[in-house]
This record gives structure tokens, C-alpha cells and sequence, in this order.
């Protein structure tokens, strides 16, 4: 058989290995994990198969928010795509097909890797099959250990069902494939190496914060190997560079400045409220010091490039995740989510540790090799065997009406409610991803400009700040100020996982009970509409958390007064009408979250729109007798623009690729 196909054979064989241990990850239903945020992305799959304009506005979240502002679009689109293409298919199965399969192919690109730049596809095997099998983080961190669960899966697998990382993933498993179109770009002269090697950073920039970080380390590592080394390899650093940048150029229709900073800004605060502080500065010297240990070592050993980079990229890695786990030190936000990355270069430097120890000439150097792998075998047959044998008995999906949260989304949804729902915990994650209903809370916090919806949450849930004899009152108020119609209450024996509505007990007694699960409930919250004419007067100046929830009282119940009512409806998902008597000196109040996209005219004429202090959306109209008021949201400047820059850098970068290819054949 030709050297070609049996690469290809071997990859289709690690596949087809991968997908049937995780064979039940396929099924379709509800993982036995209660705690996964998998509904949330789900979610974002399920929005953009039915409305897949990327400059619209999602009114089902935070009180409203961007599309563009949701996350990143990689594997929320393709699993649309692939719900387009199913449409025999629930939403949220077809989305856990798209990110088990990413999962699957995790090892496949992992022996791509491998055998690219060692050119061994046996030992290029054993890495695909050691990171296929065996989880390293189980013995290195006590904490993850303890969140074994269920029955034993790889912990890249254990993120992917349990917590739901379905773009960590999917992520991780692009990265092998990126670095080689990195290291193939710089090190030939053509320019679709370079296209490719920017294709593939701008794939990886879209779907997965944390994996577009860990490209950059690993980036940053090829740099300093392949500079030492250019004489040997003819290594063009400003080739990569100039990857990167394309990349950024292909993906900057989504990564606008303005959405990158947002997030960054976010993040430290939504990631357990990192700090930056004296610590972290120290621990990015460290980093820097591996950095520089290993360009010395590429600098004394040339020839061993591919180890040192290696080397660099797993002890990057493990400095951190280490940092996390050991010493409670967090180097970056989320330091303990590089725990995959940790487990795709040990596999990668385990198989190349033992057949550089095995190929040595000095038996003591040998036996140092079959102690090592001695090892292996010592920990390996209990999680394989685990993994082959209860997987698929203990970690089947169960039908998803058999879960509460199922249920109790689905009585929201029957409803047919015009306000919105609060909910909490794992239901307000997977509503979404099964019903177009409206709610307060949503799915990710990091991407939003208006973090109203935030606050009121917080204080909805916690009552944080408040006095405890107005816990429902005070909640009462927020809920009302934010269009809800109905309150989800999951009680302490209840089998949702996340319980997070403290002192549930405050509202059987301020509102009425409309349905009624074991210890779930549903409460009705008077409703009154999305839209009210109030005066200056009754309106807060400041924003009402529950410590201050008192100054919503002139507010509401001017809401509840029929005659300030004015009829409001959605005309899609990125317009709505507000229609009724405007008297002189009222302004419009709507329970629409503001943003600077949003443009308004009354009856054919320019309407300013601006945000109230709840930074919802307030109009300060003429008097009209019938007035007709229309707000649409229209993307910022930035993202228009940046899209077309992007479009340029496609299609300037396909140009030259053809060009290049014509040239070749002429």
C-alpha cells in the first residue's frame, strides 16, 4: 500500500476508534450531566438557523443584545449549516453531533501533527492512541480527580459532556492542524501556504477564545525555535507574522477592535473575578523565563527544534493550569481550562520521550525508556477499560422530557407570553436551545456592551444588598422594570443542578402560582407590556439594584396605570412598533435593552433613541394624537467596516492563490 493512503488509512481508523467509545455522546437527548452549558451554545445554533444575519439583534437574551456580540460565530454557524441540512433533527442534537465529532477528530489531527514533523507513523500512532486513552490530569490534579463523575472519560472528553466545551473542543482540535500550515508557511515560498496557514489562525480566532490564546502561545514558540534555527530550515519569521496578520484581516468581519476589547474588559471579571495584580506580573516573568530557557536549548541543540517546541508548549501550558490547581494562582483568566492543551502536548512528548529513549544505543538509556513506558502501562488498563466498558452503559443520553428543565421550559413556551421569563441555573442555558422564549438572563456575559441584564440579575437572584424583609418586594420591582411575566423557582429538592435563586421560600407569598413540578415552580409577575408612557419625575435616575430597589415605585405604577400603555410588537427579530395617544411632556419607556445600533422615527420622521438609567432604551417623542414609532437596530460603523475589510482580504487572498496557481502551470 502506498506510504499516502496508509497515513490515510490510519487516520480513518483513530476516527472510527474515537467515535465509537463516544458513541452515545451521538444519541440524541439530555447528558446525565446536569451542570453543562452545552444548552447555551446550542442555543446560539438554534438563533442562527432561523435567523442567521450576523448584523441583526437576538431579543431573546439580557434584555436584548447583538448578534454580533453573542460569541464567537464558528461553531454556532456550522452547526446551523448542519441544522439546515437535518432538518429531520432537534436543534440541540444536530449541535452535539457538530462538537462530538470535533471531539473525535481531536486525535486524528493529533497524529497529523506528529507525523508531519516526524515523519514516524508508528510512534505518530501511539500519540493518537495515549491521548485517545489516557488523561494525565486525573493524577497530576487532585481537583480534577474529584470530578471524575459518572464513569471514566478523558478529560477533554469529561469538559465536552459534562461542562459543555464543545468549542474548547473543537478548538483544540484545529490547533495541530494550524501549526503545521504555520511551520509550512514559513518555511516554503509560496503564498497559499501562508493563505492556508491565516485560513486556518482566523478558524481558530472564531471559535474558541481559550484556543485562540493557546494558538498564540504556541505561535509565540515557533517563533523563537524557528528564528534560532532558520539557517537549518530556511524559517522566514516574517512569513508567519505576516500569517497572523492576514488572519486577523479574514477574521476581523467578527473580531472587530471594538468586540475584542469588550471581551477582554469582561472576561476578568465574568472568569471568577481575576485580578491583575503583582502575582500575575511575577507569573508572567516565569513565562517569559520558559520562553527564553528554551530558546537557549534550541540555541545548544539546533537539531532537536521539533523537542524544544514541544517542550515549550507543554511547560507553557502546565505553568499555568499547575499555577490553578496546586497554588490557587490564576496566571491568566481561566487558567484551568488549559488542562486540554496540557493533555494534547503530553501525549505528543510522552511518544516522542519514549522512542527517542528506545532508540538509544546505551541499554541503561533504553531501560530508562521501558520504565517510562512501564508507567503507562501501569496506569493505562484501568481508564481504557473503564472507558470501553461503562461509557456506554452509564453515560447514555435520557429523553429530554424526563429532565425538569425540559418541563419547565416547555410550560413557559405554552404560555405564550409577551413579557419575558426569569429563570435561573441550567434551564435558562437550554430554553433557548428548545423554545424562542424571552429572557433576563442568557447564555455569556463577556461579549456585552450593555450589562444591564447583568445587574438585574444579580440582584434578582441574590437580593444581595437589600433588606431581608423586602427580598420579594425589592425582586418583584426589578422584575417588573425588566418585562418579566414569569418567574422560574427551582426549590433545594429539586434535580435541577444549579439551585441559584437564594431564598426561593420569599415569593410564594407575593405572587401567584401557576404551575407546580415536584419543588419547581412557576410564579405569574404582573405585566403590563414592553412599552409605557412615563414623566421625568417617575422615572430613576439611577440605576435600581436591591439596595435601592425603593425608586422603582413611582415607575411601576405608572406602568400599571391602563392609560400609559402604548401597544408594542416585534416586526422580526431586529425591529419593533410601538403604536398609541403620545400627551405633551410623556416619554417612552420600553423593556428593550439599549444599544448604539438602534435607530427610531415616528411617523416617518427621525426619532433619537437613548438609554435610560437602566440602560434600556427611552424615546423622547413629539405629542401625537396616534403616534407610530419604528426602532430598528443597524450595525455600528465598525462592524460594517470591518467587513469589508475582510471581504477585501478574502478576495484579494483568492486572487493571488489562483494567480499563483496559473503561473505554475504556465
Amino acid at each position: 500500500m502506498a506510504p499516502g493512503r496508509k497515513t490515510v488509512l490510519a487516520a480513518l481508523c483513530i476516527f472510527l476508534l474515537n467515535a465509537a467509545l463516544n458513541a452515545p455522546f451521538f444519541l440524541p437527548g439530555e447528558g446525565k450531566y446536569r451542570d453543562s452549558i452545552e444548552g447555551g451554545y446550542a442555543s446560539m445554533a438554534r438563533f442562527f438557523s432561523d435567523h442567521p444575519n450576523p448584523f441583526g439583534w437576538n431579543p431573546y437574551q439580557y434584555l436584548g443584545l447583538p448578534a454580533h456580540d453573542w460569541y464567537l460565530p464558528a461553531v454556532p454557524y456550522a452547526s446551523a449549516v448542519c441544522i439546515w441540512l437535518l432538518p429531520m433533527l432537534k436543534a440541540e442534537h444536530v449541535y452535539r453531533l457538530v462538537v462530538t465529532t470535533a471531539a473525535c477528530l481531536g486525535p486524528v489531527t493529533l497524529f497529523l501533527f506528529v507525523f508531519y514533523f516526524t515523519r514516524n507513523r508508528k510512534w505518530a500512532i501511539v500519540a493518537a492512541l495515549l491521548y485517545t486513552f489516557f488523561s494525565p490530569s486525573y493524577t497530576l490534579f487532585p481537583a480534577i480527580q474529584k470530578d471524575l463523575g459518572i464513569s471514566y472519560v478523558p478529560w477533554r472528553v469529561q469538559a465536552l459532556i459534562k461542562y459543555g466545551e464543545g468549542p474548547h473542543n473543537t478548538g483544540l482540535m484545529l490547533l495541530p492542524l494550524t501549526l503545521i500550515a504555520c511551520w509550512h508557511a514559513a518555511t516554503r515560498r509560496r503564498f497559499w501556504h501562508v493563505f492556508a496557514a491565516a485560513a486556518l489562525l482566523a478558524a481558530i480566532s472564531l471559535t474558541n477564545w481559550v484556543a485562540c490564546l493557546a494558538a498564540a502561545w504556541c505561535c509565540l514558540a515557533m517563533l523563537i525555535v524557528g528564528t534560532t534555527t532558520q539557517h537549518e530550515h530556511g524559517f522566514a519569521p516574517g512569513r508567519l507574522l505576516g500569517a497572523a496578520l492576514l488572519g486577523y484581516l479574514l477574521a476581523a468581519f467578527w473580531l472587530t477592535p471594538g468586540f475584542v476589547q469588550t471581551t477582554m474588559f469582561n472576561w476578568p471579571a465574568d472568569a471568577f473575578n481575576y485580578k491583575l495584580q503583582t502575582t500575575q506580573w511575577a507569573l508572567f516573568g516565569a513565562v517569559a523565563g520558559i520562553l527564553a530557557a528554551g530558546w537557549i536549548f534550541v540555541w545548544w541543540r539546533p537539531a532537536r527544534h521539533y523537542h524544544a517546541f514541544l517542550a515549550i508548549c507543554l511547560v507553557g501550558f502546565a505553568f499555568i493550569v499547575c499555577g490553578h490547581y496546586w497554588y490557587g494562582v490564576d496566571t491568566i483568566p481561566e487558567s484551568r481550562r488549559y488542562a486540554l492543551e496540557v493533555e494534547f502536548f503530553f501525549a505528543a512528548v510522552f511518544s516522542e520521550a519514549l522512542r527517542w529513549f528506545l532508540a538509544q544505543p546505551r541499554r541503561w538509556v533504553r531501560d530508562a525508556g521501558m520504565a517510562l513506558f512501564g508507567v503507562w502501562i501501569v496506569l493505562w488498563p484501568t481508564q481504557a477499560r473503564t472507558y470501553v466498558e461503562s461509557t456506554w452503559i452509564q453515560l447514555r443520553p435520557t429523553p429530554r422530557q424526563n429532565t425538569v428543565e425540559y418541563r419547565t421550559a416547555e410550560f413557559l413556551a405554552s404560555r405564550g407570553s409577551e413579557g419575558r421569563v426569569y429563570l435561573g441555573g441550567g434551564t435558562r442555558f437550554r430554553i433557548n436551545s428548545w423554545f424562542p422564549v424571552q429572557q433576563v438572563h442568557g447564555t455569556f456575559e463577556s461579549g456585552l456592551t450593555n450589562r444591564s441584564a447583568v445587574y438585574f440579575n444579580y440582584f434578582i437572584r441574590t437580593g444581595q444588598g437589600g433588606k431581608p424583609e423586602r427580598r420579594a418586594a425589592d425582586a418583584i420591582l426589578l422584575m417588573r422594570a425588566a418585562g418579566v411575566e414569569y418567574l422560574a423557582v427551582h426549590g433545594p429538592r429539586s434535580s435541577e443542578h444549579w439551585r441559584d435563586i437564594l431564598n426561593p421560600d420569599a415569593f410564594p407569598a407575593a405572587l401567584p402560582k401557576v404551575w407546580e413540578d415536584g419543588d419547581n415552580y412557576v410564579y405569574r409577575v404582573p405585566f403590563t407590556g414592553f412599552a409605557h408612557l412615563v414623566t421625568g419625575s417617575e422615572y430613576p435616575q439611577s440605576r435600581p439594584l436591591a439596595a435601592n430597589a425603593t425608586i422603582l415605585e413611582c415607575f411601576v405604577k405608572a406602568m400599571d396605570d391602563p392609560a400609559r400603555r402604548l401597544k408594542f410588537e416585534w416586526l422580526g427579530t431586529s425591529r419593533f412598533r410601538i403604536t398609541g395617544p403620545v400627551p405633551e411632556g410623556m416619554l417612552v419607556s420600553t423593556r428593550v435593552a439599549w444599544n448604539k445600533g438602534w435607530t427610531g422615527t415616528q411617523d416617518g420622521a427621525p426619532l433619537h433613541a437613548e438609554p435610560d438609567a437602566m440602560d434600556l432604551i427611552l424615546l423622547r417623542p413629539k405629542p401625537a394624537a396616534a403616534a407610530v414609532i419604528e426602532l430598528a437596530y443597524r450595525p455600528p460603523f465598525e462592524q460594517v467596516a470591518l467587513t469589508v475589510v475582510s471581504l477585501l482580504a478574502w478576495a484579494a487572498s483568492i486572487a493571488l492563490v489562483l494567480r499563483e496557481r496559473r503561473r505554475r502551470r504556465a
